[in-house]
């Protein structure tokens, strides 16, 4: 029941932003700064974290979540990924819809999976390679469906590029976190997270001035103010940033690594069944078929992992105990 609940939870949690960020669009386009929620949403987690640090305890709980622990340089570093992974969402969501970007997430399985090869010495069995390869093979035939669907646009490519992209930023940032964050299991998990939002405000303001000087923060002057183009919807998107991480960081212990991966598979068809429900898009049953296949084969690539290989048959004669009026099957009669 519970972890049935959580399981839900964290697929409309991916579905859903995705979605909201469709409907911030204004015909189409992303009119404010791409990095603007990103950078507001870090500072919402940051005064969350700290709000519990204050509960759990008290001033002393605050004050940690400010203190500079030796080698803090390391959440500058990881924030610095984290950062740019949220700025390539942004730029890929601003060049296809949410079901589509979705999709192509799934392709972290492969990105990983060759990731692991030169980073931890791992690598996938012959079935996990196969699964992945056909998963990749749907997903490319997806969003060649879903441009053959958009009159005025072919293949985003550079959307393409950018979530594949995001994906193997976000990746490294992942392995990275969990090599280098082992070493501070002194500090409370509420000051963990308020460091990493802290470096991860600094790396988007730093992105952001760099990447979009038109709009502040920025070197320029006469660059727009950081909420120009903001309305209701923005402020949605920002909630939706805010929420996804603090699920991901809060939930996903409860998850096991197919259910994750899973959920977010899954989470496309609820954006495909969510954006015909609008009226943003119309039944495609070639696409759906498509969606619903990456999701199966998810879950038969989690399961493959699971696979464990048979024992060798003993070779030879079968051993017989030979005892009092016992014969050795292989002995003389």
């Amino acid at each position: 029941g519970g972890s049935m609940a959580i399981f839900v939870v964290f697929i409309l949690s991916r579905a859903l932003h995705p979605m909201v960020i469709d409907y911030s669009k204004v015909d189409g386009q992303l009119l404010y700064s791409k990095n603007s929620p990103a950078i507001m949403s870090q500072i919402l987690s940051m005064l969350f974290v700290n709000f519990l640090a204050f509960q759990e305890e008290g001033m002393k709980g605050v004050k940690a979540c400010w203190a500079i622990p030796e080698g803090a340089s390391v959440f500058i570093v990881i924030g610095l990924w984290y950062a740019f992974g949220d700025f390539l969402e942004m730029l890929s969501m601003g060049a296809m819809n949410g079901g589509v970007y979705q999709l192509l997430l799934q392709s972290k399985l492969l990105i990983t999976a060759v990731m692991m090869i030169p980073l931890k010495g791992t690598t996938q069995s012959e079935l996990q390679w196969n699964v992945l390869i056909a998963a990749t093979l749907a997903i490319s035939a997806f969003v060649m469906v879903d441009a053959g669907n958009d009159d005025d646009a072919g293949i985003p490519v550079l959307g393409v590029v950018m979530v594949l992209f995001k994906v193997a930023v976000s990746c490294y940032a992942a392995v990275l976190s969990d090599a280098k964050l082992k070493g501070f299991n002194n500090i409370s998990m509420s000051a963990k997270l308020s460091l990493m939002s802290v470096s991860r405000v600094i790396a988007s303001v730093g992105i952001a001035a760099v990447m979009e000087p038109n709009a502040q923060p920025s070197f320029r002057t006469d660059a727009v103010g950081f909420f120009d183009h903001w309305t209701m919807a923005t402020w949605i998107v920002t909630v939706s940033f805010t929420s996804k991480s603090l699920i991901t960081l809060y939930l996903l212990k409860s998850l096991d690594s197919i259910q994750k991966n899973v959920g977010e598979a899954l989470a496309v068809i609820v954006i495909f069944i969510g954006q015909i429900a609008t009226g943003a898009d119309v039944f495609d049953l070639c696409a759906f078929l498509l969606a619903v296949l990456v999701v199966v084969l998810v879950r038969i690539y989690g399961l493959a992992g699971k696979v464990k290989a048979k024992s060798p048959e003993p070779v030879g004669p079968t051993p017989v105990i030979v005892g009092k009026g016992i014969k050795n099957s292989d002995s003389p009669v």
